[in-house]
């Protein structure tokens, strides 16, 4: 067991891991089994800004996914760069960018919008990929077998504290070279403010229905160590947390919880291998 404190976006909070290992006995069988029929789920990153007259083009195509594939496809509206997201009186005064939203455009190099990120895979030496490519680079990885089961084994939200907590589960059903961290999210849906949108008329849209928008990463932009090479296939692996919901969340009733495992280094450094979400109020 090892206990974690950590202060992230101005809030307390804790988590720790346990480590079941696979049974070691003659007859044992990991749970999952090795060669089980879990399937990679895919995390779309649509990188956007309320300023960015094209980005509600890309949000219509990243809904259209998710309507096909539901609870398989998590989207996650990360809003990023001064260009797009600074906020512009009198009417774009909402500041959507998050801590972990301007880490990853500086680490990935994001300057343009709009663009998106599907698994933060190496597609053609590049991890941005274009709004018109999304359907196909997610339809070429969410039927691949998973390495790892992620699950929300428990999950809960308290009104008077405002805060979430829970456990997350990992079962390792392929053997990992590199170590992975997980890194949890909190999404909100519906957030209605200012857009600027090059097929309204006027461009300028009071009212325009932000989904899946960040408002941060529980646990710091690239999380915390959860699996590693010495991690055996069939071990499981529980993260026990409890945060504050940030700030600037508006309706808890609207958001979800997103926790997903990447890898932190080698050829694969930052490609998301499983990712899984729940609503926080079912």
């Amino acid at each position: 067991m090892r206990n974690l404190l950590l202060s992230v976006l101005a809030i307390a909070a804790f988590s720790s891991c346990d480590i079941v290992d696979s049974p070691k006995g003659e007859m044992a069988t990991p749970t999952p089994p090795p060669g089980s029929t879990v399937t990679r789920n895919v995390l779309l990153e649509d990188c956007t800004g309320f300023r960015c007259n094209n980005c509600p083009d890309a949000a219509v195509r990243a809904q259209q996914l998710k309507d096909i594939y539901g609870d398989r496809l998590t989207v996650v509206a990360v809003h990023m760069t001064t260009t797009f997201a600074e906020p512009l009186p009198p009417n774009y005064i909402t500041d959507f960018r998050t801590p972990a939203g301007n880490a990853y455009e500086t680490t990935f190099g994001i300057t343009a919008l709009p663009t998106g990120m599907v698994n933060r895979k190496l597609i053609n030496n590049s991890r941005l990929v274009s709004r018109y490519t999304w359907s196909t680079a997610v339809a070429g990885m969410i039927d691949q077998a998973a390495a790892i089961d992620l699950q929300v084994d428990s999950l809960s939200y308290d009104p008077v504290a405002n805060t979430v907590s829970g456990t997350i589960r990992g079962i390792l059903l392929q053997p990992l070279s590199t170590a992975h961290n997980i890194t949890l999210y909190i999404t909100e849906d519906h957030v209605i403010d200012w857009q600027m949108n090059n097929q309204a008329n006027p461009p300028d849209v009071p009212d325009y229905d932000h989904r899946h928008v960040l408002r941060g990463a529980l646990n710091s932009p690239w999380g915390e160590a959860f699996m590693g090479t010495s991690t055996a296939v069939g071990d499981t692996v529980d993260l026990a947390f409890s945060y504050t919901l940030p700030a600037n969340v508006l309706v808890p009733a609207n958001c979800a919880l997103v926790a997903y495992a990447y890898s932190t280094a080698g050829a694969d450094q930052y490609e998301v291998k499983q990712v899984v979400g729940r609503e926080l109020v079912p």
